[in-house]
This record gives structure tokens, C-alpha cells and sequence, in this order.
């Protein structure tokens, strides 16, 4: 039987909404993604006008693997929920295997003493989390990637399976089952990839630990990350992205995780890719899709200006604004 209710407990998994999708957002928190602010959160509601129901929090390993605790609360004192990122890199540099933190080595438990502290300390806060690992692993940018850990071949574990996915997903599955072993019951758990598979061994389904480790299901699609490209439009993404999520699961919840499009230069048609996006989005076009995440970071990984913010131009804040208005900013909350 499944209860709702619009208050969070510290059990409670996050539902989709009745009706419409959740308003959610990457906002400013530096090149990181760690500087959790309040004033940044207020920042990016007064812009966009509307509240969020989630902001996404790096947990980077580069430090030490130290849950965000103090972000967290942060974000819980704006009545936000916080997405926690799990980051699993010994350096934040793109492109290169990991040398330490290895999708195996998490698998076979090596980390699990720093794993399960973290999993007391999501316990201990009291209030509702969620948590994807290892975002858009089927990537070739991040270190957690299947390209970067055995890619197509198949020569270890289930055959069958590509070794690449395969021990994304054998790591992914180990720390769901660690956090809920030590307790950590508040956590809605998230799946999150890229929106550019390419490979068939790297396609979504190859990486997806399973209904029992997953809550929402998600994906990135940016019209544009560069000015200087032609901005390809929302529904051609995601003709080709929302089927293959949806199949992934008879049940789970469908999320862009997150979404943007650079400003061209000069400005011009950043607001019409927004108002489009989201207008059809709003539309019910694609009936699972239940929340959307704005990445609202002014700087790239190489400290570059990215244009991808809201308000980059008065006409795609505007666009923005008026967009959101019909989004859903408050969560529900249920338990099986």
C-alpha cells in the first residue's frame, strides 16, 4: 500500500507529483558545486520565480570521502531538498581513468568503512536525501565511466554484460546496499546518465543496477553547451532519450537531471530553445517525466563563462520565467 503526504519524515521517498513536473535546479554553488549557500539558493528562486523542490550538492572524493553533511542542512533550512552527487575521483580532472578510487575497488568493498560513516551520517540528519552515483556514467568525461573500466569487453562477471557498465553498476549497487544496511532508510536513490550513448554496449540499459536499488530514473540533455554551435532542439534530444529511459523500468519516475543551453553570441535563440523545452515538457508530451533540474552554473569545468545561466539575457529569463511558472514546487512524500 502505498501513503502520501506533503510533510517530509526521515523515511520518506520522494514521489512524483500527482499532477505536472517538479521544479528543480543546479544552482551556483562555485566551479565545485559545494559552496552551499542559502543567499545562492534565494539567488537562484528570486530569479526564477518560482521555489525549487531539489538543488543538486557535489560530493566530490578528492578530500577525503566526507559526506556534505553542513550542505545538506543548508539546503533543509531553504526547504529544499538536497540531490547529492557522489563523485567517485581522486583528482577532478576529465578525460583519464581513476587511479584510486576504481569502480572495482568500491565494489569489492575497500571503501566501506568511509562509506558506512557517511551512511550514519545521512541517518543522523533526520530529514529526507537524495543520492545518485556516479552521474552520467556512460560518459567518456568522468572516471567512473564504463569507457574507462573495461568498456565493451566481457571477460569478467556476468556474460553477457559489458565490463565497463557491468562494474558501474556491481559499485552502484554495493553502496545503495551499504547506506541501508547501516540505516540510512531517508535516501531516495537516483539513476542518472548522459543523454549520448552512442555504442550499443554503452547504451542506459547496460548500466541500470535494477528497480530495488532505483527510485527516479534521469538523464542530462543540453540544447547547446557552446555558443558558437547550433542549439538542437529539446524534442529531437529527447525522442531518442525518453523511450530508452522509460523502458528501463515499468514504474520509476522519469527526470531530466539536467538541463540547459548556452547563450549564442550574439544572444538570440536561447529564449525560443527555453520557452519550446519547456512548454512541451509542461505539455505532458512524455508522461513519466515528473521533474527537471536547470544547470545554472555561469563558469565550465575550465573556469570558461558557460552562458548556460537563467538569466544570461533578459529574454531567456523571461522565457525561463514564464516556462516554470506551471512547474510543481512542492514535494510529495510516500513510503511502500
Amino acid at each position: 500500500m502505498l501513503s502520501f503526504r506533503l510533510d517530509a519524515s526521515a523515511e520518506g521517498k520522494l514521489l512524483p507529483p500527482r499532477e505536472g513536473v517538479y521544479h528543480a535546479a543546479h544552482p551556483d554553488f562555485g566551479l565545485r558545486g559545494d559552496r552551499v549557500t542559502r543567499e545562492r539558493v534565494r539567488a537562484f528562486v528570486t530569479l526564477a520565480g518560482r521555489d525549487i523542490v531539489w538543488s543538486f550538492v557535489a560530493f566530490h572524493w578528492d578530500r577525503g570521502i566526507v559526506f556534505p553533511v553542513e550542505a545538506c542542512r543548508t539546503l533543509h533550512k531553504e526547504k529544499v531538498v538536497p540531490l547529492v552527487g557522489i563523485m567517485p575521483w581522486s583528482s577532478l580532472e576529465q578525460g583519464k581513468p581513476e587511479e584510486v578510487y576504481t569502480l572495482s575497488r568500491i565494489a569489492a568493498g575497500e571503501f566501506d568503512d568511509d562509506l558506512a560513516r557517511c551512511a550514519r551520517d545521512v541517518r543522523s540528519l533526520g530529514f529526507p536525501v537524495m543520492i545518485e552515483f556516479g552521474p552520467e556514467a556512460n560518459g567518456k568525461w568522468f572516471p567512473w565511466s564504463g569507457f574507462w573500466n573495461g568498456g565493451a569487453s566481457d571477460h569478467s562477471g556476468e556474460r553477457g554484460v559489458p565490463d565497463g557498465p557491468e562494474r558501474f553498476r556491481d559499485a552502484y549497487r554495493h553502496v545503495v546496499d551499504l547506506f541501508r544496511e547501516n540505516g540510512a532508510d531517508n535516501v531516495t536513490w537516483v539513476f542518472h546518465i548522459a543523454s549520448v550513448p552512442g555504442e550499443a554496449w554503452n547504451a542506459a540499459s547496460c548500466y541500470y543496477p535494477g528497480d530495488a536499488w532505483v527510485d527516479w530514473i534521469g538523464a542530462s540533455v543540453y540544447g547547446r553547451l557552446r555558443g558558437d554551435a547550433p542549439a538542437k532542439p529539446f524534442d529531437e534530444i529527447m525522442k531518442k532519450v525518453y523511450p530508452g529511459l522509460a523502458a528501463l523500468s515499468e514504474k520509476k519516475p522519469v527526470a531530466v537531471l539536467e538541463m540547459g543551453v548556452s547563450e549564442a553570441h550574439p544572444p538570440g535563440d536561447k529564449a525560443d530553445w527555453m520557452r519550446e523545452a519547456l512548454s512541451s515538457i509542461a505539455s505532458g508530451r512524455y508522461p513519466r517525466l515528473k521533474a527537471v533540474g536547470w544547470w545554472n552554473k555561469r563558469l565550465r569545468a575550465d573556469g570558461s563563462r558557460s552562458y548556460l545561466e537563467i538569466d544570461s539575457s533578459p529574454e531567456s529569463l523571461a522565457a525561463y520565467r514564464d516556462g516554470v511558472a506551471r512547474f510543481v514546487d512542492r514535494p510529495l512524500w510516500g513510503s511502500d
